[in-house]
Order: C-alpha cells, then sequence, then structure tokens
C-alpha cells in the first residue's frame, strides 16, 4: 500500500530534473500492464514538487499509462505515480507467476520460510499454516497476493513468501531425542496428564479431538511447546506440557512452556523456543524486556506515541515495523506479525545480539545475562544500565524461577 511521505527537496529536485528530460510529449501509445521486477519500486507523485509516495513490492502488478525514456506514469489500486521504466518488465515478458489474477497458465514454487495460505485475499480471514519449502501451485499473482492451490484446495499467499523450488529446505521439527529431559527417542510413549486437544495443524489450527486425561500416544517429535504425536496410525498436535511419559514422569524438556496457554507470554515464549530456537534462559531474558516495554500488549503506545508494539520499537524502528508487516502482508498491531518482525529485525540489524542469545547458558544466571544483553544493545533505553539490571534481575529470579 502506498503511504505518503515527505522527503528532501534535493530529492524532489532531482526528481523533476529527471521527469522533464524523460517525459516529453512522446508516449505510449495505450495503457498495459507491467509487474514490478525490482526488488521494490519507488513511486512518486506525478505533480512538482513530486513527493516520494512510498514503494511497491516485487511482484505489484501495475498499469502502465505512459512511458518515455527511463521514466513511467503508472496507476495502481486507483492511484497514479511516476517509477523508473527499470524496475519494472511488461506482463507479456515477465514469468507466468507474476501475471495478473485470472490468468489460467501455473506453475510449481515452494514457501521460503514459514507462511499461511488464507482462504480469502485478506490477512483477516482463516487460514492455513504453511511450513517452508512446502510445495503449490501458483496460479495468479496481483499486487502482493498470489493466489495458489495448496493440498487440492485454492488459496491466498504472500507473494514474496514464495521462490522457486530449491529455494527453500523443508523446516523439519527437531527429533525427540535432540532434545533435553526424560523424552530421549523419536518414538517415546508417552499419555496426556490432562485432558487435551489433538490439532491437524502444529500451530493449533484446523480440526482437532479432545482426549481425556491418561490416553496413551506416541511422541514423535518436539518443538518448543509442540508435540507431534500418534495414535491409531493418526498424526496430530498438542501442548507437551500436557503429557508425561509412560512412567509417569514429565515428557517437558527444559524449556516448556510455563505461562497460561491463553496469555500473550505463552504466545511471545513458544515463538521464541520454537520457531527461533532459544533456549530458556534467552527467552526468558527476552520477556522480561517486553514486560517493561509493553507488559507484553502489541497495542501499546509510548512515548508520545512515537514508540509501538511489544518491544516500543521507536521513531525510523517504528516506521520499519509498519513498513515490513504491509510489504508482508501482515497487520502490524497483532502479536504474530509483531515477532515476525522481531526475528526478521533481530537476525538482520541486531544479529551480534542474536548471536549472543543463541549461545547464553541454559540457566539462572544465563537468564540473568540474556537479559541485560537484550536490554542494553536491543532496548538501550534511558538509564541503560541501570534498566539492564532491573530486567536481568527480573529474567533469573521471576521468569526463569517458574
Amino acid at each position: 500500500m502506498i503511504r505518503y511521505i515527505r522527503k528532501t527537496a534535493c530529492l524532489r529536485a532531482l526528481l523533476a530534473l529527471l521527469l522533464l528530460c524523460a517525459m516529453p510529449a512522446a508516449l505510449a501509445d495505450s495503457d498495459f500492464q507491467a509487474v514490478v521486477s525490482a526488488s521494490s519500486m519507488k513511486v512518486y507523485a506525478e505533480a512538482a514538487p513530486h513527493a516520494y509516495l512510498g514503494a511497491l513490492p516485487r511482484g505489484t502488478v501495475v498499469t502502465v499509462k505512459a512511458y518515455s525514456g527511463g521514466a513511467a506514469l503508472i496507476s495502481y489500486g486507483g492511484r497514479t505515480g511516476v517509477a523508473q521504466v527499470s524496475d519494472m518488465s511488461p506482463v507479456s515478458e515477465a514469468s507466468s507467476g507474476q501475471e495478473s489474477a485470472g490468468t489460467a497458465e501455473s506453475r510449481t514454487v515452494v514457501a521460503t520460510r514459514d507462511t499461511r495460505v488464507y482462504k480469502k485475499a485478506s490477512t483477516s480471514s482463516s487460514y492455513t499454516s504453511v511450513k517452508a519449502g512446502a510445495s503449490m501451485q501458483l496460479l495468479a499473482v496481483n499486487g502482493s497476493c498470489a493466489k495458489v492451490s495448496y493440498n487440492g484446495k485454492v488459496g491466498y499467499a504472500v507473494y514474496s513468501h514464495l521462490g522457486e523450488p530449491g529455494s527453500a529446505a523443508q523446516e523439519q521439527a527437531p527429533a525427540a531425542q535432540e532434545q533435553t529431559g526424560s523424552v530421549r527417542t523419536g518414538n517415546a510413549p508417552v499419555v496426556t496428564s490432562q485432558s487435551t486437544r489433538v490439532y491437524s495443524g502444529a500451530d493449533s489450527t484446523g480440526d482437532y479431538v479432545t482426549v481425556d486425561k491418561g490416553t496413551s500416544l506416541t511422541l514423535l517429535a518436539i518443538r518448543g511447546d509442540c508435540a507431534m504425536v500418534e495414535r491409531d496410525g493418526a498424526i496430530g498436535y498438542t501442548s507437551l506440557s500436557a503429557l508425561k511419559s509412560a512412567s509417569g514422569s514429565s515428557a517437558a524438556p527444559s524449556n516448556a512452556n510455563p505461562f497460561s496457554s491463553d496469555s500473550n507470554e505463552y504466545a511471545i515464549y513458544a515463538f521464541l523456543t520454537g520457531e527461533m530456537h532459544y533456549n530458556r534462559a534467552a527467552a526468558m531474558g527476552v520477556l522480561a524486556n517486553i514486560k517493561y516495554e509493553s507488559s507484553y500488549n502489541p497495542e501499546c503506545n509510548g512515548d508520545g506515541g512515537t514508540s509501538y508494539g511489544i518491544c516500543q520499537w521507536h521513531a525510523g524502528r517504528k516506521t520499519n515495523l509498519i513498513s515490513w508487516c504491509e510489504e508482508n502482508g501482515l497487520d502490524y498491531t497483532t502479536l504474530d506479525a509483531q515477532l515476525r518482525f522481531f526475528q526478521h529485525e533481530i537476525t538482520s540489524r541486531y544479529s551480534s545480539v542474536h548471536s549472543y542469545l543463541k549461545q547464553v547458558e541454559n540457566s539462572a544466571d544465563g537468564a540473568y545475562d540474556a537479559g541485560y544483553y537484550f536490554c542494553f544493545n536491543y532496548e538501550a533505553p534511558a538509564a541503560r544500565t541501570s534498566q539492564s539490571t532491573k530486567r536481568a534481575t527480573y529474567a533469573k529470579e521471576t521468569l526463569y524461577a517458574k
């Protein structure tokens, strides 16, 4: 979605010069569709002072109204603007996967990251979670929205999450024998320690059955608090904390989720230990900081409205949050979107913090170190040293002790 952003007078002057040189009276004979072939395409207002409107992601289909030299007048979403010809290709020359919606031709693509296939062309509709490496048929693309066929059903995915076969390996749950705790085999007998639900989807989505306390299952794999289990040949997913070994001891490893399953803390901890593979100490260090920043509230506003979200992303980082979520078809006000942005930001812009958290010792002292380092180097609040000490102590004495 194009957003209005103020740019410098120098940039506007350069753009005006480009338009004067590149867009004389000779224009294209008729409208035609083009697809953004660059990673992103900057769009400027048609009229002086040619304000910067925003950027359209790769795969967006636009209508070219006119062009000359290196500049083109385009229309997208009922709005017009000017962009560089070199950032786009006519649909007739683009690959079939970049054609506009309604095209019958299709090709095989894979998910390049964990993503979702929505029932409707809206991120607010119901969805099926899809793992990185999953194969599907790309039917059409309209802007950042891809129409796909997955498991025999037609749905919609974020186009930038898809790629050519071989561009992403299938992400598999780690085997149970790789976890710590009493379960050390990939084929371990367990029983439910309480009445619980077993879902068809790994993230508690899809159909489910409720099983009684004491039901015998086979534990196949663990990821965070998610357990892959089997019963009478049927495979499903349930909470690891609801299981115990057949001998009576807990089946949960040392990073089992200690929070209430209906809380934001639970979802954040599950993401940190599952999606990001942090140990318990590292996860508690991050959670301690989120507690002090936002009390785990994704809609928290701070600093007079200049900071937002669970990590209170401030100023330019708040803008990055919103932009990244829009480009990836996510609602930036939701916890899920913010967790995925957090993963993107810390692994790209704060990779040293991410590396530190990945190797921190899984102990109470490790939780202290994680809380301190994360606060000092990622959050960087005012009174950095005293805040880092306070949050580190909370991580060690309150959260890790749960």
